[in-house]
């Protein structure tokens, strides 16, 4: 019996073959890493969600709040926004992520009524939770995205802070907390509201008034996710964005309208009326366009000041 012989005409067959399995296998093993970062970061935020939980557990059912001055509530605001005009896009003025790192913020106070804080961060909510050592720095960064873990976790303790670095420092956004107490995030609200999700699109682009879906074609809420994408959260390629439901769910979505009924969570829900498509809760407007000094969630969208029904929008940011 005689041996076979393998030629290497055989094995360029054999390589050719591997070549082509791997140039068919790679994008399958691409999409396998894009969704364990997406379940990755899943856990993040269900895990923000439930430290959140149990911090409420003490706090007379309130999520993390900073300190603040709360008497602006509808009454020119909190300035948690940097330069809303499109004429200046540097990050450094007051209010924004990393602006103040070491200072502490304050509330008003019988003895001191004109006192408070009247710039805070919406990312300081977050940092509360370093600092009590509930969540780790890295917990708040989504394998997809770009960002770095806050270099506090390196260097420091965490405990002479009040915020993160920047906004390279942190992926997620948080309903936007200085508006009355029905808008802020806490236990017994409506279980579908969104309190925290992936950063959203308008932080970076908001001098781009074309970044706006009101401003820009129509869309609407049985548009195919492909239309949607530029509005969706930079984090996972805008192919969507994680959530964190009030009730501690966390849920993926491919598009920006993961709210009570449909609405935008990224947009402040506007006051122009309702039609049938219900534009003013689907588009809405990034708080950099708003025509309120530093609007905070529903804020006017049912009448002039506060109103019951303003809890049902959600106001994700950064």
């Amino acid at each position: 019996m005689s041996k076979a012989k393998f030629s290497f005409v055989d094995l360029i067959g054999c390589i050719v073959v591997l070549m082509i399995i791997v140039m068919l296998a790679g994008p399958a093993f691409a999409q396998i890493r894009s969704l364990s970062r997406r379940d990755q970061c899943a856990l993040n935020v269900r895990g923000i969600g439930n430290s959140m939980k149990i911090y409420a557990n003490d706090n007379q059912e309130k999520w993390a709040i900073p300190a603040f001055k709360r008497g602006l509530i509808d009454n020119g605001g909190i300035d948690y926004l940097n330069n809303r005009s499109a004429t200046d896009g540097e990050p450094t003025d007051s209010g924004e992520v990393g602006f103040d790192r070491a200072n502490e913020t304050t509330s008003e106070t019988p003895g001191n009524p004109s006192g408070g804080s009247t710039a805070v961060s919406v990312t300081r909510s977050f940092w509360m939770m370093v600092r009590s050592g509930d969540i780790a720095e890295r917990q708040f960064i989504c394998p997809s995205s770009r960002d770095a873990v806050d270099p506090g976790d390196f260097l420091f303790d965490g405990g002479d802070y009040y915020d993160f670095a920047g906004y390279e420092n942190i992926s997620y956004g948080y309903q936007v907390p200085f508006g009355p107490r029905d808008t802020q995030p806490r236990e017994g609200a409506d279980g579908r509201q969104v309190v925290a999700a992936d950063k959203g699109p308008y932080y970076l682009d908001r001098l781009d008034p074309m970044f706006e879906t009101r401003r820009g074609k129509p869309l609407y809420y049985d548009d195919s996710p492909l239309r949607w994408r530029p509005y969706n959260s930079p984090n996972h390629g805008r192919q969507g964005q994680n959530v964190l439901r009030g009730d501690g769910s966390g849920l993926f979505f491919d598009t920006p309208l993961a709210g009570v009924n449909g609405d935008n969570i990224y947009t402040l829900m506007t006051d122009d009326g309702w039609d049938e498509n219900g534009s003013n809760r689907i588009h809405g407007e990034s708080p950099h366009y708003s025509s309120f000094p530093n609007p905070y969630p529903g804020q006017n969208a049912f009448g002039p000041g506060p109103n019951r029904y303003s809890s049902t929008d959600s106001l994700i940011y950064p």
